[in-house]
């Protein structure tokens, strides 16, 4: 190859990283606004965003390396790592204070698991009471105060009531030997927490089977369809089975669902529902769907985008107002997950080992 040849091979190669800037601030950009809007910071999506900056920044750096790139280009070059090394430091910070927002209502559902009585909030003119566990208010008349009662709560044991658990679990047993489970075994966990949640409303087993039943489906095409049965196959020439996910990846699944619960809070009490407000949250996650940088087997998560444009799309064309709000709710909970995957280290090192 001729030193010409050579040198436009690699302006075509800086040509695809400059793109992928612009595609990295664009998403970082959406992020920043759709944070705004719906005034909540997710988490996950910020640790999934930080994992493709790193990659990034590393790209970039090997490229004010590359052979024969001109000291101008190799500057301005050098300042785009720079700048990019200054917001990968500042994403975690950020991380962390979503995640202790994200942590009182969390641990009020826990209390529920635990029996604890959860304190009731009077607010008057700024000021807070707190009801106490182990004393009784004594109406000032006859009548008895009404109870509320709770939309949903948490239990140790999951119920299997419609028998996907259980199925998910024999098909992953069955295909453990020659394929490689861990992407499975985070969607199984997923169907198990929200198969942890109860409740009393007569739109329960919608909120607990729409949801379930299409994890299920993603999880059997991983594993019985292609691409994703023959990737799983040529993992476990590479890599050791894995068949239980960590503390850090199962806390990303527990806070996905729980904000799954909180979304479908307002169906769960029979409330009032804003549609409108619904759909349009959902089509901002959709929006922000996290496709992870070029290193990544996108024929996977193209399934799971598909799936929540399948949600997204029965949002807005269901005719009952409730399940329009549980369609949009998973399409933000199916989001959601797939932040959780891009997030966490070994989930994402196994979509990169699978790209060709």
């Amino acid at each position: 190859m001729s030193d010409g040849d050579s040198s436009s091979f690699q302006y075509d190669d800086l040509i695809d990283r400059l793109l992928l800037i612009v595609t990295l601030n664009s998403t970082l950009i959406h992020f920043l606004l759709s944070s705004q809007v719906e005034g909540y910071i997710d988490p996950d999506r910020v640790d999934s965003l930080t994992q493709g900056l790193v990659r990034t920044r590393k790209w970039m750096e090997e490229a004010t390396t590359m052979k024969g790139v001109p000291p101008s280009t190799q500057n301005i070059l050098s300042l785009i790592v720079k700048r990019l090394a200054q917001v990968e430091s500042l994403l975690p910070k950020l991380s962390d204070k979503a995640k202790l927002a994200e942590k009182t209502p969390a641990q009020e559902i826990l209390s529920l698991l635990d029996g604890a009585q959860v304190k009731t909030k009077v607010s008057s003119e700024g000021a807070s009471l707190e009801a106490s566990s182990e004393t009784e208010l004594v109406p000032l008349v006859g009548a008895e105060p009404a109870k509320t009662l709770e939309a949903y709560r948490k239990v140790d044991v999951e119920d299997d009531q419609f028998g996907l658990i259980g199925q998910t679990q024999r098909l992953i047993q069955q295909y453990s030997p020659r394929c490689h489970i861990l992407l499975p075994t985070f969607w199984l966990e997923a169907l198990r927490e929200i198969h942890k949640y109860r409740s009393e409303s007569p739109y329960f087993g919608d909120v607990i089977e729409l949801p379930a039943r299409i994890i299920v489906k993603v999880t059997k095409s991983l594993l019985t369809e292609a691409p994703g049965a023959r990737l799983l196959q040529d993992l476990m020439k590479n890599r050791q089975q894995e068949s239980y996910l960590n503390s850090s990846e199962m806390e990303r699944i527990e806070r996905a669902v729980a904000k799954y619960f909180q979304g479908v809070e307002a169906v769960l009490k029979e409330d009032t529902l804003n549609v409108k407000d619904k759909i349009l949250e959902a089509q901002t996650a959709f929006d922000g769907f996290g496709w992870g940088g070029p290193e990544l087997e996108k024929r996977l998560i193209k399934r799971i985008n598909q799936e929540c444009e399948e949600s997204l799309q029965n949002a807005e064309s269901a005719t009952d107002e409730a399940r329009q709000v549980i369609y949009a709710e998973i399409t933000k909970l199916m989001s959601k997950l797939q932040h959780a995957i891009l997030a966490e280290s070994r989930p994402r090192e196994i979509l990169s080992q699978m790209k060709p």
